[in-house]
């Protein structure tokens, strides 16, 4: 099993602890503040979140990529200037951390459908503004396609969006097989059966709709997701809206975590009028 597991993580890119450098503020979040992780009934399932600022403050949707959790984006939830100036909301996706975990969703529709839902515990008249990192940012672009006059900005951080980049490997159909899904994590047989089917809902998604300003970042070295998705983002949305593209030359995919700054720089940015 540990074998199998290291075999699909190392293929897939990832290694065992990508998140390491927010355990500090995971266990301190965990620790002393409980009371913001919460839940809400979505059509589909109950989905899990973590809420901290002001409610009555635009709200900003903070979303994970495959696989991962919550718990990715705690360090904005603990920045006082974000606190005082927004409504931080950042979701478990479908099939991850407490969102009916183990079970798969592999219809970015439906799991795009599901977060909105959040939207329901902000008491502001503001529009939103998404935050997806890796897969994450193919839901924000299906919530914004959805809901063109609803969003008021998008931040792309290292996100999946191209359809034609998406490259099944031969390991993944490996461990799409009953005997090895059974073998391997939980999360990480979620990750594998919705990138398998990410593909198809890429091409769904229908950016002539997308109205709100956009924002990009990703890094140069990212072995994960190719930097030519930010291309793609520059095709397909309107050169108007796009408001910054930021580089980071050398970086790998896991911005969030190592480049935190330079999305919270991004957001502001994005909140300006």
């Amino acid at each position: 099993m540990i074998f199998l597991t290291t075999l699909f993580f190392s293929l897939l890119g990832y290694t065992f602890d990508p998140m390491e450098p927010a355990r500090k503020d995971i266990k301190f979040l965990n620790k002393n503040h409980q009371n913001w992780i919460k839940s809400y009934e979505s059509p589909h399932r109950k989905m899990s979140y973590v809420e901290s600022g002001d409610s009555s403050k635009r709200p900003v949707i903070f979303i994970h990529g495959s696989p991962g959790s919550k718990e990715a984006w705690y360090s904005f939830h603990l920045d006082p200037e974000l606190q005082k100036n927004f409504h931080l909301l950042s979701v478990d996706r479908p099939g991850f951390g407490k969102s009916h975990p183990g079970v798969t969703e592999p219809s970015v529709n439906i799991q795009a459908g599901d977060i909105w839902e959040v939207l329901k515990k902000n008491q502001s008249p503001l529009s939103p503004i998404l935050i997806g990192h890796s897969y994450g940012g193919a839901v924000i672009a299906r919530m914004a396609a959805d809901h063109p006059n609803k969003v008021h900005a998008l931040l792309f951080v290292a996100s999946s969006v191209d359809p034609e980049l998406e490259e099944t490997k031969f390991i993944q159909y490996i461990g799409n097989m009953w005997i090895i899904r059974s073998l391997i994590p939980t999360d990480l047989r979620v990750c594998n059966e919705e990138i398998l089917a990410l593909k198809n809902s890429l091409e769904e998604i229908q950016w002539k709709k997308i109205r709100a300003r956009v924002g990009i970042i990703h890094g140069t070295n990212d072995d994960l997701v190719p930097y030519a998705n930010v291309d793609f983002i520059k095709k397909n949305i309107s050169q108007d809206q796009i408001k910054l593209i930021k580089t980071l030359d050398g970086m790998n995919h896991f911005i969030p975590w190592h480049r935190p700054d330079t999305i919270k720089e991004a957001l502001l940015k994005l909140d300006a009028p």
